[in-house]
C-alpha cells in the first residue's frame, strides 16, 4: 500500500470496504433465512450447536465465494455512484488524471479478489465441502444408507471393460444382477463375467459373487465356459468408481480433480465432461470480478439523473442477466454432447466482456 498514490489508496479503500460490508450483509441474510428454514430439522435430529457453527462457516464460504464476483460487481456500482453522485470523479478528472488511471486502483482491488477466489475455489472449497455434505447428509436430509438403491448402473470401468448392475445397495455394498464385459481394441467382445449377486467385503477389498457365470470368446471362435455357486475374488474397481456421487467433483482440490478427469477419460466416462466443466468453472468464476468491476465503474462514473438509485437498479438488471446466463451455459457444458466445455463456461465473459468495453469507450470521451 505505501507504493500506492493517495487517490490509490483512497479508491482502493473505499472499493474494498464496500465490498466487505455487501458481502458480509448478504452473507448474514442467507444464513438467517436458511436457519428459519431448516431449524425444525436440527432440532428434530438433534444437531449439536458446535456443528450448525460449523456448517454455517462452510456455508458462508461456499456462498460468499460463489457470487463473490457479482457482489464486487454490486460494490463497484454502490461506491462508484456515490464517488459520481458527489462529484468526486469530475474534479479527480478536472485535476488532469485521465481515465485509465482513475480506473488503476479498482482494476488492482479486483485482481486481489480475483487470486483470493481461485485460492478458495482450488484448494479450500473442497474440504470445506466435504464437511458442509457430511453435515446435510446427517441432520438436514438424513437417510439410512440400507434404504439408499442405485439402479441400472452402466458404466465403463476401464479400458474396454463395461460393467453393468441392475441394482445395487448403498449402505450394505451389495447388487444383484451383476456383469462385466471385456472387449479388445476393436470392440469385440473377449470375456464376460456375469453374476446373480454381487457383495463388496471392505475388509478384505475383495467381492463375494454367488451364482455366477464366466464366458471367454477365443480369437478362433471357440469359447471357454465355466460356472460356481460362490467365488471370491478381486477386480479393478471399487463402489466408489461406478456409484454416481453427483458431487464428488465438488469435494476434490484441483489436483485431485485433474487425476479423476484423467481416470473418467481413460474409462470413457460419460460422466467427465460435468468434471470438466468444474475445472473451468473455478478460473472462469474468478475472473469475472475483473470483467464485473470494469463494467460496474464504467456504467457508473458519470453523475445521471436519479442518483446513485437508478445505477443500481441497472446493476441488479445484469447481475441477473449474468447468473440466468452462467446457470444456462454451465448445464449446456456439462451436458451438450456438442460443443467444447471450455467455450461455454467462459461465454458468459466474454459477452460481458464486450459489454464492458463498449461502456469503458463511451465512458472515456
Amino acid at each position: 500500500m505505501k507504493h500506492l498514490k493517495l487517490l490509490d489508496r483512497y479508491i482502493l479503500k473505499n472499493f474494498l470496504g464496500t465490498f466487505v460490508v455487501t458481502e458480509v450483509v448478504i452473507l448474514v441474510l442467507a444464513v438467517v433465512v436458511d436457519m428459519s428454514e431448516k431449524i425444525d430439522k436440527y432440532l428434530t435430529n438433534e444437531a449439536p450447536a458446535i456443528e450448525i457453527v460449523k456448517y454455517y462457516l462452510n456455508f458462508a464460504l461456499y456462498y460468499g465465494n460463489m457470487y463473490m464476483s457479482l457482489v464486487v460487481f454490486l460494490a463497484a456500482t454502490i461506491f462508484t455512484s456515490k464517488f459520481a453522485a458527489r462529484s468526486e470523479i469530475i474534479a479527480i478528472m478536472s485535476a488532469g488524471v485521465n481515465y485509465n488511471r482513475f480506473l488503476r486502483p479498482y482494476l488492482i482491488g479486483s485482481v486481489l479478489l480475483m487470486c483470493f477466489s481461485m485460492l478458495i475455489n482450488n484448494f479450500i472449497l473442497p474440504y470445506s465441502n466435504v464437511r458442509r455434505f457430511a453435515f446435510e447428509a446427517k441432520y438436514v436430509k438424513p437417510q439410512r444408507q440400507d434404504y439408499q438403491f442405485e439402479q441400472n448402473i452402466h458404466k465403463q470401468v476401464g479400458p474396454g471393460q463395461m460393467l453393468y448392475i441392475y441394482e445395487w445397495n448403498v449402505g450394505q455394498k451389495t447388487g444383484q444382477k451383476f456383469a462385466l464385459e471385456q472387449y479388445d481394441s476393436t470392440g469385440i467382445l473377449v470375456h464376460k463375467f456375469s453374476a446373480d449377486n454381487i457383495k463388496y467385503e471392505e475388509d478384505s477389498a475383495r467381492y463375494r459373487v454367488s451364482n455366477y457365470f464366466v464366458r471367454d470368446l477365443n480369437p478362433d471362435g471357440s469359447e471357454n465356459l465355466r460356472s460356481g455357486i460362490m467365488l471370491d475374488t478381486v477386480f479393478s474397481f471399487t463402489p466408489a468408481d461406478f456409484s454416481k456421487d453427483k458431487r464428488i467433483g465438488d469435494k476434490k482440490n484441483s489436483i485431485e480433480l485433474e487425476k479423476l478427469i484423467r481416470l473418467e477419460q481413460e474409462r470413457g466416462s460419460p460422466d467427465v465432461r460435468t468434471l470438466i466443466t468444474e475445472k473451468y468453472k473455478r478460473f472462469a468464476l474468478p475472473f469475472s470480478s475483473i470483467i464485473l468491476t470494469l463494467l460496474a465503474v464504467s456504467l457508473c462514473s458519470r453523475k445521471k439523473r436519479g442518483g446513485a438509485g437508478i445505477n443500481i437498479a441497472v446493476g441488479i438488471i445484469l447481475m441477473a442477466a449474468y447468473l440466468f446466463m452462467l446457470r444456462i451455459f454451465e448445464t449446456t457444458a456439462a451436458k451438450s454432447v456438442d460443443g467444447y466445455p471450455l467455450f461455454w463456461i467462459w461465454l458468459p465473459n466474454i459477452l460481458f466482456a464486450g459489454i464492458a468495453y463498449y461502456l469503458y469507450r463511451n465512458a472515456k470521451k
